[in-house]
């Protein structure tokens, strides 16, 4: 006889252990699942780490390399990308920077997704201001600026801004960012430092030695604020205050080869010529070249115009240097050893190289040097255009406006 409670027992025994296994292999699947993520988010946050401690040591190639396979592992944490970019940032790869930045970026009103959008404008800002792109340097930061979260970060976000709008002339803007940023954390050197020199740039020198005063004060063995001041006070041919500073200067505790180049530079300005030439020639040994400016100055004084030219050019070839102001001291040379068609090019590079530096007194320079070497070569038509130029960017130069009234009846 069939036996019905048997069958029951069977049937349900087997649904029994069929759910049994499946149970078990779906604890396999999620261990195996769940493993493997586990063991991916491990890998990764060790990546991670150590391109962490790369970008802090400065081995921006090495950081890169870390955060990208930290990115491959597990592509979906943002801070991944805002240190990646900040890597690339470090090896001058701008462009592939912004486009990691751009991954970040999302619009929500999350504190998380405000944290890392605050990260990814400030990167992106910081981008642009290395590609000398200052006004939409300016914009990015102003975009970070307006998320109230990560206010710590504004510190670094208003000195960068403060910086692009010194390049791009907004002195006043400039002024009222370094003020803010003083306002809002505290006196601090380097930004005191920043806005002396902003000040000087508008004709506020009291300010600006203000500044660079209390900077001293705060960093007495800084050779930068001493320099600043220096420079603002010849401005004012304020001589004798001048070397009072460098004679303070000279008093800081030589520890380091940048502190022997530093010492050097004091000398150069002394006039202690003879000194500052070994010295300066052991700084370009040590790295700096930047000495080599420094010595053909020197031998400019000297009136040894052929030695002082190869100076400036080394300093320009080995140094790498994007300084137009070398260019503009060769040009000079060579307009007093009545070599004009020589100094053109170097004029003409000396304001290509301006676009990307913004140094306003420097540009003025080369421009008026431009328009004598047309003058000299007859080349009057041309002079005439560059003068024109000129007084418009500078109506209150008189002997400009005398010079163009003078080439006027030239042509006439």
């Amino acid at each position: 006889m069939y036996n019905v409670r048997k069958a029951q027992y069977i049937v349900v025994n087997h649904y029994f252990m069929e759910a049994t296994i499946l149970k078990k292999l779906i604890s396999i699947i999620l261990f195996v699942f769940i493993t493997g993520v586990l063991s991916g988010c491990s890998k990764a946050g060790g990546y991670y780490n150590n391109g962490r401690k790369s970008l802090a040591s400065g081995d921006y190639e090495e950081a890169a390399k870390y955060l990208m396979s930290a990115i491959s592992e597990n592509p979906n944490r943002a801070n991944y990308y805002i240190d990646y970019g900040m890597a690339l940032i470090g090896q001058g790869r701008y462009d592939e920077a912004i486009s990691q930045f751009d991954q970040v970026i999302m619009d929500k009103k999350i504190l998380m997704v405000l944290q890392n959008n605050k990260q990814a404008l400030r990167g992106r800002g910081i981008a642009y201001f290395s590609m000398s792109n200052y006004r939409e340097a300016i914009n990015q930061f102003d975009k970070a600026l307006d998320i109230s979260v990560l206010s710590e970060l504004n510190m670094d976000i208003l000195y960068y801004k403060g910086k692009a709008l010194m390049a791009i002339g907004d002195y006043n803007g400039a002024i009222d960012t370094y003020t803010k940023l003083i306002e809002e954390f505290g006196e601090d050197a380097q930004v005191l430092g920043e806005r002396a020199y902003t000040y000087q740039k508008i004709g506020e020198y009291e300010k600006g030695l203000d500044d660079f005063d209390k900077a001293i004060a705060l960093e007495d063995d800084n050779f930068d604020y001493y320099f600043g001041k220096y420079y603002l006070l010849k401005d004012l041919d304020r001589h004798h205050d001048a070397q009072e500073v460098l004679r303070r200067a000279a008093e800081i505790k030589i520890d380091t080869k940048s502190d022997k180049f530093n010492l050097a530079k004091i000398h150069f300005y002394q006039g202690l010529y003879d000194q500052a030439l070994a010295e300066l020639g052991e700084s370009f040994t040590d790295g700096f070249s930047e000495s080599y400016l420094y010595i053909g100055e020197i031998y400019n004084e000297k009136k040894d115009y052929s030695t002082a030219k190869y100076y400036y050019e080394t300093y320009i070839e080995e140094g790498g240097a994007i300084n137009p102001s070398a260019y503009n001291q060769i040009a000079s040379l060579l307009i007093k050893m009545e070599d004009y068609d020589q100094a053109l090019p170097y004029l003409e590079e000396g304001i290509s190289l301006y676009k990307n530096t913004r140094q306003n007194n420097v540009m003025r320079v080369l421009q008026k040097n431009e328009i004598i070497v047309y003058e000299y070569l007859g080349m009057f038509d041309k002079a005439l255009n560059k003068l024109q130029a000129y007084v418009a960017t500078y109506p209150k130069d008189e002997e400009a406006k005398r010079e163009l009234a003078f080439i006027k009846s030239r042509l006439e």
